[in-house]
């Protein structure tokens, strides 16, 4: 039998806000970038990680599809909210066959919901510092009921599921890819979405710490159009930069950083918890992603209350861009939109 060289997936991003979709070709060491495209979805099609509106991302999907002539079927997907829970718990030291054999009576020791009602996966982190008999292991749990809404939805767009991950992490698989010469760093991830922000803390390259925040950008574009009378949609835009006649920068950049404080702040009171709990771990850095990456003075703004450097994440950093076939300023402008897309996109499946 020959081997199969695994075959790369679509990255199918699908977000409170937007759905972005990423198609990557394997070039060897590097990837070459082949489709990257995105569509608003309108609002509460998607609240707190649940579909409240399956055709409205049915058909988005399958426009987007369609406009990016994308032939590709099989996809990896992620979720995120409140039906996602991530937790690092400590386990004797067995190798991982013990460990699947046991994760289920483990976890009902640690999941808020009825075991047989998520699905579990987990990771082996090594050794634990707290004792010598222990192991970390992060554990992962999905309430299946909400997979299968995604799923039934992609389905009926006409993509195939091959991967269920979850943001958090394929962010991270993002950021791997692309920052392989500062993985022995200290480095937080945060991914800004419309109404959850993930933060991922990482650790010689291995997740230390996760939190969600059940806030994000959606609190601006509200405030915006409670305060100055807008619709959704032009809310939204002037958060993202675009300017609305009549309407003074000043006035709106007050409103936008004011809006934005409270999760700001929630950032920065996750990393001094983490400070705290890990003793001498200090964040050395931090990268911010996400629709709220865009905000203006957002990086300035994180990096003046945590006193930590930050920058904006650069999802296709280390990717080959052709230029015959992306305008390299429009892909850099929106290069926050798409970091977990691409991070799912890196993912590969064994598919004849």
């Amino acid at each position: 039998m020959f081997f199969q060289k695994p075959k790369t997936l679509l990255g199918l991003n699908i977000g409170s806000s937007y759905i972005k979709i990423v198609e990557l070709k394997n070039s060897g060491p590097r990837y070459t970038l082949q489709n990257f495209g995105y569509t608003i979805l309108p609002s509460d099609t998607i609240v707190d990680g649940t579909i409240m509106d399956s055709m409205a991302i049915i058909n988005a999907i399958k426009n987007l599809v369609e406009n990016l002539k994308i032939k590709k079927k099989q996809i990896c997907t992620s979720i995120s909210g409140h039906s996602v829970i991530i937790k690092k718990i400590l386990m004797p030291l067995m190798d991982e066959d013990t460990v699947e054999n046991t994760i289920y009576d483990e976890a009902a020791h640690h999941i808020p919901y009825d075991i047989f009602d998520v699905n579990l996966d987990f990771q082996i982190l090594g050794p634990s510092l707290e004792a010598n008999d222990k192991m970390d292991v992060l554990l992962v749990a999905v309430k299946k009921d909400v997979i299968s809404d995604y799923l039934e939805v992609i389905e009926e767009a006409g993509l195939q599921p091959a991967v269920v991950d979850v943001d958090t992490f394929a962010l991270e698989n993002m950021y791997e890819y692309n920052y392989e010469d500062a993985t022995e760093e200290i480095v937080t991830l945060v991914d800004i979405g419309s109404n959850i922000t993930n933060i991922n803390i990482l650790k010689d390259g291995i997740s230390n710490f996760n939190r969600d925040i059940t806030i994000g950008s959606r609190q601006i574009t509200e405030q915006l159009q409670k305060q100055l009378n807008l619709n959704y949609q032009t809310a939204e835009q002037l958060k993202l930069g675009v300017p609305v006649e009549g309407l003074k920068a000043e006035e709106t950049g007050k409103l936008i950083s004011d809006a934005s404080f409270a999760y700001i702040n929630e950032i920065a009171k996750t990393i001094d918890f983490y400070h705290t709990s890990a003793s001498g771990s200090q964040v050395e850095k931090i990268y911010l992603a996400g629709g709220g990456a865009k905000l203006s003075g957002i990086v300035n703004a994180v990096q003046e209350i945590t006193n930590i450097s930050t920058e904006i994440i650069n999802p296709f950093r280390d990717l080959i861009i052709p230029e015959a076939k992306f305008d390299l300023e429009y892909i850099q402008d929106i290069a926050p939109l798409a970091g977990v897309a691409v991070g799912l996109a890196l993912r590969k499946d064994r598919i004849k």
